[in-house]
């Protein structure tokens, strides 16, 4: 059985929004830097278990932050991040800017026949879960793992929660309600379950009708 952990658009661009500018305050604060963390967690949980490691990048940009081992695959999008992007080469917001994405059809087609897909990357709510349900739509037994996407940053340095070698969706989903401000506790699980009722985040939802 194919099992495959793909990880979306590792870049500069959206990696380095999540990063303090100053190096130097993870010592002063005494947090650890998050890149390692990073590799190490994607290290345990899917490369020593038997998964392919895919990485999946725009045609007109580097892989940034992660540490490739041999073994590792490198696909590309259909379109360019200047393409998909919002801003044009000067900083500036595109006018009567329109989203575009990657072909989901295009990335999985690179990778092969799968019978298990994880994805993680940028960004949760938006290409994760959009190739995670494409794929389960044509068949293949997928899920998102939360602690690998853009929340991996806030994550990673909750001690009581996050787990180098494991993802566990109901241990995500009791530390996200947890997480909550509301007092009431119906409030806090029905605000998860509207942001989190795709199929591809693994809480098995029941959808209102």
């Amino acid at each position: 059985m194919k099992k495959v952990f793909l990880y979306l658009y590792p870049i500069k661009e959206y990696t380095e929004m999540f990063l303090l500018r100053n190096d130097k305050l993870y010592d002063e604060w005494k947090v650890k830097r998050p890149l390692p963390v990073l590799n190490s967690t994607i290290n345990k949980r899917y490369r020593e278990k038997g998964y392919e490691i895919v990485y999946a990048l725009y045609p007109d940009k580097e892989i940034y932050g992660i540490e490739l081992i041999e073994g590792d695959k490198i696909i590309y999008t259909d379109i360019t991040f200047s393409e998909a992007s919002a801003y044009d080469e000067n900083g500036n917001i595109k006018n009567e800017y329109v989203p575009k994405y990657p072909s989901e059809k295009h990335l999985l087609e690179q990778i092969g026949k799968i019978e298990e897909l994880v994805v993680g990357g940028y960004h949760a709510m938006d290409c994760v879960k959009r190739v995670a349900e494409y794929a389960l739509k044509n068949g293949i037994n997928a899920l998102i793992d939360l602690d690998l996407t853009d929340y991996f940053f806030n994550v990673y340095k909750q001690k009581d929660y996050f787990k180098e070698e494991e993802y566990s969706p109901n241990r995500f989903k009791d530390y996200e309600i947890s997480s909550n401000k509301y007092e009431k506790q119906e409030i806090k699980e029905e605000l998860f379950n509207k942001t989190y009722s795709s199929k591809a985040y693994g809480f098995d939802i029941k959808q209102e009708r």
